[in-house]
């Protein structure tokens, strides 16, 4: 049976999986989003792991194999995680389309300085969850061997990105307006887009 330390870490470990669980539905619901950046639908392919690593820590803590010391340090690590995880949820529930939405209204509403390049508060919260699932390792909470190596590579990735100002595939051509004089802007074919304001814009091709 379990011990109290043990108990208290399960519990803190269940409320993480639960969290985590919220943000793979939010990323799997905004796989065919319009305007999804590719590094971040990479991200959302990734972040399973961080579900299958809490997994593991709470098989480890109900089968007794978590010392109660370890298991008493776990918890403030598994505190800051949940905290962390927390926020990253309420991120992705804002900037991704409800479950529910038709096709045609998925719209991805990130924005750049949320998502992309170092410091960004994306980046920073998967670099601290991922940072204390290291720390539960090294309290011999489970073994993570190379679990977590694709997961830090699409985080390094974001960081190393600004996202791009404007991303389109697809037939038609994007038009970047930034400020100035208003401009009369004529381009033929279809399907163009118009930009009046800086910002991130991403399009990929429309599908039926």
């Amino acid at each position: 049976m379990a011990g109290v330390e043990a108990i208290a870490a399960i519990q803190l470990i269940d409320a993480c999986i639960g969290i985590a669980k919220t943000i793979i539905d939010v990323g799997r619901a905004v796989k065919d989003a319009q305007g999804l950046p590719p590094k971040l639908r990479d991200l959302c392919e990734k972040l399973p792991t961080i579900e299958e690593l809490l997994e593991r820590a709470r098989d480890s803590c109900e089968e007794g194999r978590v010392a109660e010391d370890a298991s008493k340090s776990a918890v403030p690590i598994l505190q800051q995680c949940e905290q962390a995880l927390g926020e990253l949820r309420d991120i992705f529930r804002k900037a991704c389309p409800k479950e529910g939405d038709n096709r045609s209204k998925r719209i991805w509403k990130g924005t750049r300085v949320v998502f992309f390049g170092r410091g960004s508060q994306v980046q920073k919260l998967l670099v601290r969850v991922q940072d204390n699932l290291k720390l539960l390792e090294q309290m011999q909470v489970y073994v993570i061997g190379d679990k977590l190596d694709e997961l830090q590579e699409v985080t390094e990735a974001l960081a190393c990105d600004d996202g791009g100002k404007y991303s389109h595939t697809g037939a038609g051509n994007i038009i970047a307006n930034e400020g100035g004089m208003p401009t009369n802007y004529v381009v033929g074919g279809h399907n163009n887009r118009v930009v009046y304001r800086p910002g991130v814009y991403h399009e990929g091709p429309s599908s039926t």
